[in-house]
């Protein structure tokens, strides 16, 4: 990774910064009523990791999180990947590939049976992105909206 860059663990104060990253994923405000305690959710659970991604003027300009749980099917933990982002601007300059590298470091020494992800089927590039990293498209996934 760049120099100017850093990773470090999310911390709350990071919120405002990481909304504003979820909105541009989505294209949408979320509900920062919502957001906020869902995000208390994530930065205080057991088996849920959040990093972000600083530029050199201390800018969050990209996120990860992680949401582990045991599953009876593997028969262990299994770790999905529920957001990454990396800010328009930043992309394309390896930011995506060190926060990947960093979930699995901290994930290697623990009894982990995979790491899951989910990407939208619009999504092309996020598509080739993750195949590049090693993941393959193993599922399907199915949804029912409320």
């Amino acid at each position: 990774m760049h120099l100017n860059f850093h990773i470090r663990t999310a911390q709350l104060s990071d919120e405002k910064s990481v909304w504003e990253l979820v909105n541009e994923l989505e294209n949408r405000n979320s509900d920062p009523l919502i957001f906020a305690k869902i995000w208390r959710e994530y930065v205080g659970h057991e088996h849920t990791h959040v990093w972000v991604v600083e530029n050199h003027e201390n800018q969050v300009v990209g996120f990860l999180s992680v949401i582990g749980q045991n599953l009876l099917h593997h028969e262990g933990m299994v770790y999905e990947i529920q957001e990454l982002m990396v800010t328009a601007t930043y992309q394309g300059q390896g930011l995506g590939r060190k926060l990947i590298e960093t979930l699995k470091n901290e994930l290697k020494h623990k009894d982990v049976k995979s790491i899951e992800v989910t990407s939208n089927k619009r999504r092309k590039e996020a598509h080739a992105f993750y195949e590049a990293m090693g993941f393959i498209n193993s599922h399907e996934k199915f949804t029912i909206y409320f």
